[in-house]
């Protein structure tokens, strides 16, 4: 079959090559995010071989801990593109806790005092959490994330089982 320069029919040709080139750019970007997120867990003085774990529902997975934080740093894959997602549970509800003043301050929190993070509450446990896209992100926005949700979750962790009861993180 020659090449038909005035059009012919080259649709399915097309649509493979455009399947072709977002699969690769999927796989491009999961390599280039695992290889940010190995080099910023090195600059934060993380033993990247220590820290890959495997968890459920996730392409990559690390554990890391600061102070007396556990913060989880996973790749998942969504509808639009891979997002990295970093987790931390800073502390786990129970009969002591006061839960309506608990929830009113760390919505206080994400409103004044908490930048580029959030907290959340999943079951029993009070999280620390940033995700975001994989598209177009840099290293400096993945050393941004793992550290701003380290910090926040080693300050904070202390500081609401204190003033409100509750266990420090999430039981193992």
């Amino acid at each position: 079959m020659d090449f038909d320069p005035c059009g012919g029919d080259d649709t399915a040709v097309s649509a493979e090559l455009n399947v072709g080139l977002f699969d690769n750019e999927r796989e491009s970007n999961l390599e280039s995010t695992v290889a940010m997120v190995e080099e910023v867990l090195r600059e934060l003085g993380h033993v990247v071989d220590q820290s890959r774990v495997d968890s459920p529902n996730t392409e990559r997975a690390w554990r890391v801990h600061k102070g007396s934080a556990e913060v989880a740093i996973t790749i998942v894959e969504q509808d639009d593109f891979w997002h990295l997602r970093v987790a931390a549970a800073v502390m786990t509800i129970d009969n002591s806790v006061e839960i309506p003043a608990l929830y009113q301050r760390v919505l206080e929190l994400n409103a004044h005092a908490v930048i580029g993070a959030a907290f959340g509450v999943k079951g029993p446990h009070v999280m620390l959490l940033s995700q975001r896209s994989t598209r177009d992100l840099d290293q400096s926005e993945v050393h941004d994330i793992i550290h701003r949700v380290q910090e926040y979750a080693d300050d904070w962790d202390d500081k609401l089982v204190d003033e409100f009861g509750g266990t420090l993180g999430a039981p193992d």
